[in-house]
């Protein structure tokens, strides 16, 4: 399968439950994998670990933002549109969370040099 027609798939769904219910395991597995990463390197902090949980928190009141603006305007774009950012999103962190703490992952090579250009910017 190659990403257009990935890309395509998610698009097709447009169901609110299994929208909420994919975000859902992006952002638990995206804090999992953080509190793995911050165990592994002792760096579990209260302050970094409330700035997440607001992340997260900020997460579902976009997607309840765009299902009630699909829901009055009759259309399934907003929802949609979000949780694709939010699995988008989440998911990268996942990916660099898995490749902190040692997992071999394809790609990893990209991950790295995104994170050093941002830090040039």
């Amino acid at each position: 399968m190659d990403v257009e027609s990935f890309v395509e798939q998610v698009l097709e769904i447009n169901e609110p439950k299994t929208l909420f219910i994919l975000c859902g395991i992006f952002i638990f597995t995206d804090v999992l994998t953080g509190y793995l990463k911050a165990f592994k390197n002792k760096k579990i902090n209260s302050s970094i670990s409330r700035d997440g949980y607001l992340k997260k928190i900020s997460w579902l009141i976009a997607l309840i933002l765009g299902f009630v603006v699909d829901y009055f305007v009759g259309v399934q774009l907003f929802l949609v549109g979000t949780a694709i950012v939010c699995m988008t999103t989440e998911g990268i962190s996942v990916y660099e969370n898995l490749g902190e703490l040692g997992v071999k992952l394809p790609f990893s090579k990209h991950f790295e040099k995104i994170k050093k250009d941002s830090e040039i910017i």
